[in-house]
């Protein structure tokens, strides 16, 4: 299915919001018009989480972002025109400022009242804004709308239930355009009385600081700002965001709030006015997203001094020292102290001897990645990068992250645990060849091997058993080889892997110039969402935390077939996180700064 609109991912929010704060949108689309917004939702699977912005006023976007796919219609959804004497139709991207105008050149009064809405169609219908004593629905004949299906119908303004700014709407239903039923009037005399409600406008709200309008609803025969005012908190601040001291129902951004600032000024206003007024406000605007995990970092020094721990005594050694080598440059070129450490021998010995406040941990592999130092870490009260103790451990072992997997219904290839010589026959008739030799406790495909027949599998046990660990054997998955970067609890771009060798093993992973990375991966929009949201549960099952990595195979029948997920994954310039990352468009320094904002978890 062709689409002609824009996806972006991990796209910063607070820039299009009025208030100007909110956290990333895991996907991002503008279509390019009404064909290709309906194409887009006719791709999506059934169950992505929709959210619908316009010019993203009356609305906070948490700073932990929003899961699933935002749609945004400013200046997409624009056509406006006139029907007849009377009538206009007018599509839910077009902002209501612009309708006001269009109505009054055309000689149509009653939507005067709309340039007061700093809104788009859409917006006002869903919450019936209104402004100077007039509401959309009053004006509003027919509306368009859209269902999850993509099917497009109408219905009649009497079919909903209206009441002040709530409209009853289907949770999966949404509103494309509206025909509004207007009064021929004088042209200059609808202008005139639209500049004078702009102006009564800027005279008594603060139109020109970073709000979403009006916060609070106003109760029955009363105003909200009269009771913020009278309950004394007219320029009351909290963190970066303000009480106006030109109207007390606007909460404006002083230029440094988050979302969460905001948020607390609106629940300190609503218990301070119950506690003093009797009268508990109910909120106008609409809060959505997530509660971040971690706190963003604005400053260098903010982090304290930060030991980039590498190396270590695992079969991934090597790679380790290369990845923690870029990370420690990348802290340096953002101004954090940062200190390089090679991990050798006693890490406890090593951190005690350092003053440090926190750790950046990219040891890969045993010993680093399994929860081992994730608890001497905890024991030493040091914030620390990435996933806990039990999530790393469970996370290393990929046996047991299998079993976490199929315990919860998800797929993942069918294995045979190998002990010894005399399972090898059992292993042949459970799983058929070509079988895959793992074993469960390394990364970077170490002591893998692809069997093809009872020799080679006998072979492949004992390169595996050399590892000192479980053994286990996996169905051999014929079919593309992708892999999923986690950030900060969002899905990256997939990429997809070609390699000529027999698997994507350790000379593929790091010393092969012939394996090749597709990026974007070749799926289509709705397969790429499904493989994400695949990630994202399976990595969730095991608790994962920051940053991760997993691996995915989507098999002959089209069926996604789990395979691994990494903690610690590497940060060479063969590594996958940080070329997803770079076509979200997140460069390997601010990577590197978000990995390390994981470390300051919020209590």
């Amino acid at each position: 299915m062709q689409l002609n609109g824009q996806i972006r991912y991990n796209e910063p929010l607070a820039s299009y919001t009025s208030w100007r704060v909110g956290g990333v949108a895991e996907r991002f689309y503008q279509p390019a018009d009404k064909v290709d917004l309906i194409r887009f939702i006719q791709s999506l699977p059934e169950n992505e989480p929709l959210f619908w912005m316009g010019l993203g006023s009356n609305l906070l976007v948490r700073d932990g972002g929003i899961r699933g796919t935002v749609i945004n219609t400013k200046n997409r959804l624009k056509t406006m025109q006139r029907i007849n004497d009377e009538t206009i139709y007018v599509e839910a991207g077009v902002p209501c400022a612009l309708v006001a105008k269009f109505c009054a050149e055309q000689g149509l009064v009653g939507a005067e009242f709309l340039a007061g809405i700093p809104g788009t169609m859409g917006g006002a219908l869903k919450m019936n804004a209104g402004a100077f004593g007039g509401e959309i629905w009053e004006i509003v004949q027919i509306v368009e709308m859209l269902n999850r299906c993509g099917d497009v119908f109408t219905k009649h303004a009497n079919e909903f239930e209206i009441s002040y700014r709530h409209v009853n709407l289907n949770a999966d239903e949404w509103f494309l355009a509206a025909t509004l039923k207007l009064k021929r009037g004088d042209t200059s005399e609808s202008q005139q009385n639209i500049k004078a409600l702009l102006a009564k406008r800027a005279n008594s709200q603060p139109t020109n600081q970073p709000s979403c309008g009006s916060v609070f609803k106003n109760p029955t025969g009363d105003y909200a700002a009269r009771l913020i005012e009278a309950t004394g908190l007219k320029g009351f601040k909290m963190g970066g965001a303000q009480v106006s001291e030109k109207h007390a129902n606007f909460i404006i951004n002083t230029g440094t709030a988050t979302a969460t600032d905001i948020e607390q000024m609106i629940a300190y206003v609503q218990t301070q006015v119950a506690q003093t007024q009797g009268i508990n406000l109910q909120t106008e605007v609409c809060i959505v997203g997530e509660y971040t995990t971690q706190k963003q970092i604005e400053r260098a020094e903010d982090f304290g001094c930060v030991a980039v721990l590498m190396g270590g005594n695992a079969a991934e050694r090597e790679v380790s020292l290369r990845s923690g080598a870029a990370v420690y440059a990348a802290l340096i070129a953002r101004g954090v102290d940062a200190i390089a450490v090679d991990v050798t021998d006693n890490v406890i010995e090593t951190l005690a001897n350092l003053k440090i406040d926190r750790v950046f941990n990219i040891i890969h592999g045993r010993g680093g990645e399994d929860g081992v130092l994730q608890g001497v870490l905890e024991v030493l009260g040091l914030p620390y990068t990435g996933s806990s103790v039990l999530a790393s451990a469970l996370a290393m072992d990929k046996l047991r992250t299998k079993l976490c997997w199929s315990g919860a219904n998800l797929p993942t290839p069918n294995w045979f645990v190998l002990k010894t010589e005399a399972d090898i026959d059992a292993c042949i008739e459970a799983l058929d060849f070509p079988i895959i030799v793992k074993p469960s406790l390394e990364g970077s495909s170490v002591g893998m091997s692809k069997a093809k027949n009872r020799a080679e599998l006998v072979a492949a046990l004992d390169v595996a058993l050399a590892c000192n660990c479980e053994v286990y054997a996996e169905a051999w998955v014929s079919g593309d080889e992708y892999t999923v970067g986690i950030l900060q609890g969002q899905a990256l771009p997939v990429i997809r892997l070609e390699t000529p060798r027999e698997f994507y093993d350790y000379e593929a992973k790091y010393n092969s110039t012939t394996t090749q990375y597709h990026c974007p991966c070749g799926l289509n929009e709705a397969q790429e969402l499904q493989l994400q949201q695949l990630a994202l549960k399976a990595s969730d099952i095991i608790g994962v935390q920051g940053w991760a990595r997993v691996d995915v195979f989507i098999d002959k029948n089209g069926q996604a077939q789990l395979i691994e997920v990494n903690t610690v994954p590497g940060m060479t310039d063969h590594s996958l996180v940080p070329m997803a990352a770079k076509q979200a468009g997140i460069d390997f320094n601010e990577l590197v700064w978000r990995i390390l904002e994981t470390s300051v978890r919020l209590s």
